[in-house]
């Protein structure tokens, strides 16, 4: 059993991930990513210093590439000449999960939450066909579901000149660590009482947290 104390920090570090927490179904770990695909981007030239990016990225799960891009203004792209070896860190649901939550007396505040974290190689995407695509693609899976889709129009003088203020690039991944902190190093007494605390909130979040919980409960009975 895990010491009531010993995941209270608001944010994993470096993805602690003790067996309680860990996921390990690529299916799931696909899913979270493609839900939650604006990710943040981690890298260091020589170790003095960090560079980080806020994004969104395509899981590519075919060939295990993440694709994004940033702007050409941004140093951070130029870093990767002296050291390819980048993070990516995906946040889903989180919030506070109080003591008084519980049905059990002995319990400290915590922070339940759900990330992904992965590390691979960066390169460059010089090819204008591939840029093409991945802008394509990007535009597609967040304007599919609204009322009148936006589309880009590769055939637009002034859109493509834009291109060349981007710039496009691959990672490789080599690692993932997965890590959804849903209170099972509780009873599950403990885990009903905290999603019926969730599931009435006010907070969307909380309500998403709670629905996770649920689902986890019922994929473990």
């Amino acid at each position: 059993m895990l010491s009531p104390w010993s995941d209270l920090a608001f944010w994993p570090n470096a993805m602690y991930t003790p067996s309680f927490f860990e996921v390990n179904d690529p299916q799931l770990i696909r899913t979270f990513v493609e839900e939650n695909n604006f990710g943040l981007i981690v890298s260091s030239k020589d170790g003095s210093s960090i560079q980080e990016t806020l994004t969104p990225f395509l899981y590519a799960t075919e060939t295990n590439d993440l694709l994004g891009h940033m702007a050409r203004a941004n140093p951070h792209w130029k870093e990767w000449n002296g050291n390819r070896r980048v993070k990516i860190i995906f946040q889903g649901p989180h919030c506070y999960v109080s003591p008084n939550y519980y049905s059990s007396s002995i319990n400290v505040p915590t922070w339940n939450y759900t990330a992904v974290s992965m590390e691979g190689e960066v390169e460059i995407v010089d090819d204008l066909a591939e840029q093409k695509a991945f802008m394509h693609w990007l535009v597609d899976k967040h304007e599919q579901n609204l009322p009148q889709p936006w589309h880009f129009d590769e055939t637009h003088k002034q859109f493509m000149k834009l291109f060349s203020a981007v710039v496009f690039f691959r990672v490789r991944i080599t690692n993932t660590t997965a890590k959804f902190k849903l209170n099972q190093n509780k009873e599950e007494s403990d885990r009903l009482a905290v999603i019926d605390q969730l599931s009435n909130s006010d907070s969307p979040f909380e309500r998403k947290v709670a629905a996770l919980m649920q689902a986890d409960l019922e994929a473990h009975e």
